[in-house]
This record gives C-alpha cells, sequence and structure tokens, in this order.
C-alpha cells in the first residue's frame, strides 16, 4: 500500500577512537565462511557521536555485521532509522525504552536499504509507514533480488519479508524532504549497492547505509563488491551527492554498521572510492 499521506517536497539542498565488541557471536553454522571473514567488522566506531538520550540512542544488532539501529523521538512520533538483524527484537525495544517508547509507538520506519541484515525487526513495528527508495520495494517484498554475490547466497536461506501489500509504503525516487513537525528528513538516492540504496539525512547525522563502508585496516570506503550490485554506481552516486550536499549540512556520517565519524572532504573522497 501506497501512502502519500507525509508532506514531501523535492529538494536540491543547499579522532581516534576504538571498537567495542559486539556482545556474542551468531551461531548460525550456515553462514560460518561468511562469519569468519566478517568477525573483525563485528563492532562499533565512535556511535557515541549521535547517541543524545533520551532524544536519540543508537545500537547495533548481534552477530558479525553489527547492523546499527537508531531512533529518535520527533514531534510526529518517533522514527528508526534501518531495523538491524540478528537480535532485533531485543536491540530494538531497549532503544525504544530510553525513549520512553515502545515499538507500537514507531510511526516512521526509514530503510537505507532492504538487505536482510537491515530490516529484521520489520514485524514489531509493522504499524510504521515504511519509507524506502522507489527500486528498494521488489527486494524489501520478495519480488526482486540482488546481484552481489554474498548477498546472493544471503538469499538462498529464506528469512520474514513482508507480503506486497502487508505494510504501509512511502516510496522515494528522487531528493525529497519528509517534514516531521520541527524536524526534517532528508532522502538522497544512491543506488549501487543496491537499485535504490537511500542515504538519509536526520539533524547533521547521515546514513549512509552500505554505500558507506569501514574495515579494519583501511577504514571508511566505499561500498564492498562481493554486497553490491554495482560499486561503479554506488561510487558515482556518492560523488553526485557530494555536488548537491553542502559540506556544512553533514556533521556526521555514519555507515549502516555502526561505524561513525566526523564529516569533512577527506572523509567524502575516501569513501567516494
Amino acid at each position: 500500500m501506497i501512502d502519500g499521506g507525509l508532506r514531501m517536497a523535492e529538494v536540491n539542498v543547499a579522532s581516534v577512537s576504538q571498537c567495542t565488541p559486539i556482545r556474542h557471536l551468531t551461531s548460525n553454522l550456515r553462514l560460518w565462511s561468511l562469519v569468519f571473514g566478517l568477525w573483525p567488522l563485528g563492532c562499533t566506531k565512535d556511535l557515541q557521536l549521535i547517541q543524545d538520550p533520551p532524544n536519540a540512542v543508537a545500537a547495533t544488532t548481534t552477530g558479525p555485521w553489527a547492523s546499527m539501529i537508531y531512533v529518535a523521538r520527533t514531534d510526529s512520533g518517533v522514527i528508526a532509522i534501518d531495523l538491524g538483524w540478528t537480535g532485533s527484537e531485543t536491540v530494538l525495544p531497549e532503544l525504544l525504552e530510553q525513549l520512553g517508547a515502545s515499538p507500537a509507538d514507531v510511526r516512521y520506519a526509514f530503510l537505507t536499504h532492504a538487505h536482510r541484515d537491515h530490516i529484521a525487526a520489520w514485524p514489531l513495528v509493522r504499524q510504521a509507514r515504511f519509507v524506502i527508495g522507489m527500486n528498494e520495494v521488489p527486494a524489501f517484498t520478495g519480488l526482486g533480488g540482488y546481484s552481489g554475490w554474498a548477498a546472493k547466497m544471503g538469499e538462498m536461506n529464506d528469512y520474514p519479508r513482508p507480503a506486497p501489500d502487508e505494510l504501509p509504503l512511502i516510496t522515494v525516487g528522487s531528493d525529497t524532504a519528509i517534514v516531521l513537525g520541527k524536524d526534517t528528513v532528508f532522502a538522497f538516492p544512491v543506488p549501487g549497492h543496491t537499485a535504490g540504496s537511500v542515504a538519509w539525512l536526520f539533524r547533521g547525522i547521515l546514513f549512509g547505509g552500505d554505500a558507506i563502508n569501514w574495515r579494519p585496516g583501511s577504514g571508511f570506503q566505499g561500498a564492498r563488491p562481493e554486497f553490491s550490485d554495482s560499486v561503479a554506481q554506488s561510487r558515482e552516486s556518492l560523488r553526485a551527492l557530494w555536488q548537491r550536499l553542502p559540506a556544512d549540512r553533514v556533521r556526521i556520517m555514519c555507515t549502516a554498521h555502526g561505524k561513525c565519524a566526523r564529516s569533512d572532504a577527506a572523509l567524502r573522497e575516501r569513501v567516494s572510492r
């Protein structure tokens, strides 16, 4: 069900750190080979930069992917940005409790993309309006898939996805401003990692999804090829974004796996390659 009830407008908007280990490793042996390779990524980096309780908090779900969930209070209700994976049924309620809220209070869920490790908690907030890239809807609802070889492997193991008409969906296909009382969430399509990947700008924080990546040793960079439909397109999408998004609008940049940093020209250049 496509819902246009939000006030939406097309827009053209003008530290040394340590990793915090995740709580425990997933026991899904069918994915062990990927787990072994991704274990070093199962940590957060400078997540404290976006913590503002009781107004907004973030955490990662468990397992080596450490997928981030961010929740915040606005004048128009509680919002969530991405919905995590393993352990999301525990992590999401715990985050919301810090806001004095529960899953039933979430009014909007903004998805950077629909890979399985970023959507798991959708059944807990099915009453929310889900805001997602227009070209991401087929994969989110089980009618489409992905091209990256690792993403394809993930599709081999079935996982809960909503039916095409099960949730109220709001789709974005171009730069869009979504007004939530005194707050505004800006959507910037950044196709490449997936066809419908979207970067969300909220309170000076750019949630880049998996178009922005961090690896031990090499630090921040662009999308990982094994999980992406097109790395070249993802890099080009970010370079185009920097042309139309003024630098002073972004204070902090975060990946979808809990790696954050203060935004500057050097960081923009690193994640564009």
